[in-house]
């Protein structure tokens, strides 16, 4: 069976595709590919565009469609305080539509769809794969607004047109089932991490995923459900939000740590971040015990970092998610023997990793706190596909969604009880 994966992540710099073989038990995993499809700097600005008016909504879509374009000013007019706002929305409006009109939140779902579904043709011609080959398309979706404290996880695409356009099954809606089911509706490795260090014989082991939000997965045997999974805080998402701030909309992240190398950790903000950065509900994020997830709304920008400068910002903000991956290990549940909380083997995925700040912070702090040795690896180094990671998960979980099994289990997002998900849609030929 042959399935491909699409995801889009929070830091929205673009999308990724994979294609997985696997058997019809999900047994036999193997990577046949992977392209990604960058974004220019006018979709960007669109889908933070739409997360800002769906969050300032509160998840209401009814009132974000109707509420967008004014919505889309204030955030290049406010948040990014771009120089001439007016201008920026003139030249979105050229970009969308080649013509000057309102920017219709519906329309920039389309543009998303539209650039997963042109992903996924690029994947294709570079396999050397036909749609007729393909069993189904797991689409992720670009996240919008996560909240399950009021059991809501909102995601953005147009699945029936892509299974349209394309004429292949599309799996979607991968988390709504989990949260209202009251699980966190995140994170959604685990099994997939869990099948592939299987294959490779490579338990006990931790995988950490260092994307917009940083997520663990802990492996300790066969048995998926003494699998341990949670978000432990930031990846990228506030450096990549400072970096927005402090060139104005310019750029996008810290490119390969190039200002947090040149800047010096600030103490005094550091312990304000821990204090301050992550609350939910009015407790601190950083306390709670797993399982555990984050939606990147919950992650406040504090006052204190903007006053510094971009190279001492970009440098604190990487060490406090070095920080925050490792002290979350200290809020495991005390149940779990020691021995098998701290494997000996990690492995690391995601494009926070390439950041050179965050992991050398990361595995100086990893071997204060577990002194033993260690063999920190990135997922590539390990035989897997660093770069294809996250869609991979997702090709994987369609196919367990189109069987019914569960895509999330109670030591993996807190649902009660292991459950399926994601919604599937056929093509419409009419």
């Amino acid at each position: 069976m042959l399935s491909i994966g699409l995801m889009s992540g929070t830091s929205m710099d673009g999308i990724d595709a994979a294609l997985l073989s696997m058997g019809d038990d999900q047994s036999a995993i193997k990577d046949l590919g992977h392209t990604s499809l960058s974004y220019d700097t006018k979709t960007k600005l669109l889908l933070k565009g739409a997360e800002y008016s769906i969050r300032n909504a509160k998840g209401v879509m009814t009132t974000a469609h109707r509420h967008f374009p004014t919505d889309l000013f204030n955030y290049i007019a406010n948040e990014l305080q771009l120089p001439d706002p007016t201008k920026t929305i003139k030249t979105l409006m050229q970009y969308l539509y080649g013509a000057e009109q309102p920017i219709k939140l519906q329309d920039v779902i389309q543009l998303s769809t539209n650039l997963h579904i042109d992903c996924v043709k690029k994947l294709l011609i570079q396999t050397d794969y036909s749609t007729s080959q393909i069993t189904v398309i797991g689409y992720h979706g670009q996240t919008a607004y996560h909240q399950p404290s009021v059991r809501l996880s909102i995601v953005l695409g147009n699945p029936q047109h892509m299974a349209n356009e394309l004429d292949i099954m599309v799996v979607y809606d991968f988390r709504r089932q989990d949260v209202e089911a009251g699980g966190q509706g995140a994170p959604f490795a685990p099994l997939y991490h869990h099948v592939i260090a299987q294959r490779d014989n490579i338990t006990p082991a931790g995988i950490i995923n260092c994307g917009g939000i940083s997520n663990i997965t802990l492996i300790q045997g066969k048995d998926e459900a003494d699998l341990i999974s949670y978000d432990s805080g930031p990846g990228n998402a506030l450096i990549d939000l400072f970096v927005r701030k402090k060139t104005m909309g310019v750029e996008f992240m810290d490119v390969d740590g190039t200002y947090g190398r040149k800047g010096h950790p600030h103490k005094a903000t550091l312990d304000a971040l821990h204090e301050k950065a992550l609350f939910i509900n009015g407790a601190n994020y950083l306390h709670m015990p797993p399982p555990k997830a984050l939606d990147i709304g919950d992650i406040i920008l504090i006052p204190e970092v903007m006053n510094l400068s971009i190279n001492d910002g970009c440098a604190t903000l990487e060490t406090f998610t070095a920080q925050t991956i490792v002290q979350s290990l200290a809020l495991i549940p005390h149940h779990h023997a020691k021995e098998k909380l701290y494997p000996r083997r990690w492995i690391l995925c995601g494009g926070g990793w390439k950041n050179p700040v965050i992991r050398h912070t990361f595995e100086t702090e990893l071997k204060t706190y577990i002194p033993d040795m260690l063999t920190i690896q990135i997922a590539d180094e390990a035989g897997w596909n660093s770069t294809a990671m996250e869609a991979q998960i997702f090709a994987y979980l369609a196919v367990r969604s189109l069987s019914n099994q569960p895509l999330s289990l109670p030591n993996t997002t807190g649902v009660p009880n292991p459950t399926p998900g994601g919604t599937l849609y056929q093509p419409n030929k009419d």
